[in-house]
C-alpha cells in the first residue's frame, strides 16, 4: 500500500445569494444542479516533472472518480463538455489558470462552479506569512512563487470573484498532498499548509480530510487504489452517509460518515477528518437506485503495506544523525524482509527504539500500519491463493511445506502492533489460531501423529468462534475429521466450507470424503 502523507483535503462551499432572517437559522441547500449550468475543472497530480517532488499513487484515479461521479444521475448528471479534466503533465499550471478564468468568465447567475483540485499542497517557509500552494504538475522542488504553482490567496480571488460578482454557486474540493521528502518543506511545513487551509477560507462550508497536524493515506485498501478520505467522502455524498433517509445529504451527516469511516479505516496511523461551517447545509442529493445498489457492497478496508520511500524523513526534517541511521535501517530492514529477525537487525526491534522518540511522533503511527501490514501479508496471500485452489499453494501443502510455522508469529505480533480496538484485530488471531492449527494438522499427516489432530482442530475452533463463516478454517475442520474417519461430521464441515461455491478444493473434499464413507459402509 502506498500512502499519501499530509493530505489536506477540504471541501468548501460558497453561497451568496441566501438571506438570513434575525433569529433563523435556514437550511442551506447545495443541490449539485438545480438550475443554470454546472461547470467543473478537475485535476489530479500523481506523477510530478520534478523529481525532487514524490509522486502520488492514486491522487489521478481520485481526479477521475470525481469526474465519473458527476456526470453519475446522484452527481447532478453533468455534461461532459462542462468538465475541464486534467491529469498529471497535462495539468500544467498555465493549463490550470487558464481553465479557472475560463470558469470564471462563463459562470452567470443561478450556475454552479466547481473547482476540484488532487496533489501536493505546500507552504513557502521562507517568508513570514508562509503563503500556501498547490502544485501543478510543473511545479519546482522551491522557491514556489517562481512559477509552476496556484497560491491559495489566488483561489480564493476565484471562488470571490465567482460568487459574489457572477452570483454563481462554488463547490471547490481540495486534497493537497505532501509525500515523504517533498523539497522546499522543513517540519511543521505541510501542517502550516492545512492551518492556512483552514484559515484562509472564511464564511464557506470546509470538509478536511485530517486535523492540520497528521498525515492522510491513500492505498490498494481502498477501491483497489484510492485516497481514504475521498473513497469514504464519494460513497458518502452517494448516500450512505444520509442518516435520516431523507434523499439529502447535509454536512452534519457527511461529518459523521467521514468521523465514523476514516479514522478506522486508517488506524492504528491517526486521521480525523474536519469541517467547519453551517451544519444543515446540503452538500449532495440521493439517488435511491443508485444508493440501493451502494448498500449492498461490502467497502473495502483492508491492511495493506505502506511503500517505504513514502517514509524516508529527510535530514531537513530529522536533525539527529544517528537518529535518520535508524530510520533508515528500519526502511531496509523493511524492504529485506527482516521483520522480526534477526531479533538485533530486525524492523521489529528498531521499530520499539524509534517509537520512543517525540521527533518522530507524527510518523509512529504510519510506520506501526506499515510493519503491521507486512507482518500479515505471506500469511494473507497464503489464504488467498489457498481460496484460489492455486497449484503452487496447493502443492505447498501437500508437500508439508514449513513457510507456514513463521505466520502465527507474525500475526500474534500484527495483533500487538494494532491492539484490541482495531477493526482488524479479531481477524488477524483468527488466522493465527488457523495457522496454529493447520502447521499442527500438517506435523500430524507426516509424522503419523494422530494425537495431533485433537490439538489442531482446538485451534481451528478457536478461530472458527471469532469467524463462523470463514472456509478456509470449515475446510480445515473438514478434512481433520476426514482423518480421523469422522465422516458425517465431515460433511457437516465441508458443506459450511461451500460457503465459497466457486472454491473447487471443498467439491474435490465432499466427493473424497463420500467414497471414503461408502468404502467404510461396505466394510
Amino acid at each position: 500500500m502506498i500512502i499519501r502523507i499530509l493530505s489536506l483535503s477540504l471541501l468548501f462551499v460558497s453561497f451568496f445569494s441566501f438571506a438570513q432572517e434575525k433569529g433563523i437559522s435556514p437550511v442551506i441547500k447545495v443541490p449539485l444542479k438545480d438550475a443554470g449550468i454546472a461547470r467543473a475543472v478537475i485535476v489530479g497530480i500523481s506523477d510530478y516533472q520534478n523529481q525532487k517532488i514524490t509522486d502520488l499513487a492514486y491522487a489521478d484515479k481520485d481526479a477521475k472518480a470525481f469526474a465519473t461521479y458527476l456526470t453519475s444521475k446522484d452527481g447532478g448528471n453533468l455534461d461532459t463538455n462542462n468538465i475541464t479534466l486534467l491529469l498529471n503533465d497535462k495539468a500544467t499550471a498555465g493549463q490550470f489558470v487558464g481553465a479557472l478564468y475560463q470558469l470564471m468568465e462563463d459562470s452567470k447567475e443561478g450556475d454552479l462552479a466547481i473547482i476540484y483540485f488532487s496533489g501536493h499542497g505546500d507552504v513557502e517557509n521562507t517568508t513570514i506569512n508562509q503563503p500556501g500552494f498547490l502544485l501543478l504538475w510543473d511545479a519546482p522542488s522551491r522557491v514556489y512563487m517562481g512559477g509552476g504553482t496556484f497560491g491559495l490567496s489566488y483561489l480564493q480571488e476565484i471562488i470571490s470573484t465567482i460568487s459574489l460578482k457572477s452570483k454563481s454557486r462554488a463547490l471547490v474540493i481540495t486534497d493537497a498532498c505532501r509525500a515523504g521528502k517533498l523539497a522546499g518543506s522543513s517540519i511543521g511545513g505541510a501542517q502550516a499548509t492545512a492551518a492556512n487551509l483552514a484559515k484562509q477560507y472564511a464564511n464557506e462550508v470546509k470538509i478536511m480530510s485530517c486535523q492540520p497536524d497528521e498525515f492522510s493515506l491513500e492505498g490498494k485498501s481502498w477501491g483497489g487504489g484510492r485516497g481514504v478520505f475521498s473513497y469514504y467522502l464519494l460513497a458518502g455524498l452517494q448516500g450512505l452517509a444520509d442518516r435520516n433517509s431523507d434523499g439529502l445529504v447535509n454536512l452534519s451527516e457527511i461529518e459523521r460518515y467521514l468521523d465514523d469511516k476514516v479514522p478506522i479505516a486508517a488506524a492504528p496511523h491517526s486521521q480525523i477528518p474536519m469541517t467547519v461551517g453551517n451544519k444543515n447545509t446540503t452538500i449532495s442529493k440521493v439517488n435511491l437506485e443508485i444508493l440501493s445498489k451502494l448498500k449492498k457492497l461490502e467497502l473495502e478496508s483492508g491492511l495493506l503495506e505502506v511503500e517505504q520511500k513514502s517514509l524516508a524523513l529527510s535530514n531537513e526534517e530529522i536533525k539527529d544523525s544517528q537518529l535518520l541511521k535508524k530510520i533508515n535501517a528500519f526502511n531496509l530492514a523493511m524492504k529485506n524482509g527482516h521483520l522480526l529477525h534477526p531479533d538485533e537487525n530486525s524492523a521489529w526491534n528498531i521499530f520499539q527504539e524509534l517509537s520512543k522518540e517525540v521527533v518522530l511522533s507524527k510518523y509512529i503511527g504510519l510506520m506501526k500500519r506499515n510493519l503491521a501490514a507486512a507482518l500479515q501479508d505471506e500469511s494473507q496471500q497464503a489464504i488467498n491463493d489457498y481460496l484460489a485452489s492455486d497449484p503452487m499453494e496447493l502443492k505447498n501443502r501437500w508437500n508439508f511445506s514449513p513457510k507456514y510455522e513463521k505466520y502465527p508469529e507474525y500475526l500474534l505480533k500484527t495483533a500487538e502492533l494494532l491492539g484490541e480496538n482495531h477493526f482488524y484485530y479479531k481477524a488477524i488471531l483468527s488466522r493465527a489460531y488457523y495457522f496454529k492449527g493447520l502447521n499442527l494438522r500438517l506435523s500430524a499427516e507426516k509424522h503419523k501423529t494422530d494425537s495431533l489432530l485433537i490439538l489442531a482442530m482446538a485451534e481451528q475452533e478457536k478461530g472458527l468462534v471469532i469467524e463462523p463463516n470463514a472456509p478456509h478454517i470449515l475446510n480445515e475442520m473438514g478434512w481433520i475429521l476426514f482423518l480421523q474417519n469422522k465422516f458425517e461430521k465431515a460433511f457437516e464441515k465441508f458443506d459450511a466450507a461451500n460457503f465459497a461455491p466457486n472454491w473447487p478444493l471443498v467439491w474435490s473434499n465432499i466427493c473424497r470424503n463420500f467414497n471414503a464413507a461408502e468404502i467404510m459402509k461396505m466394510g
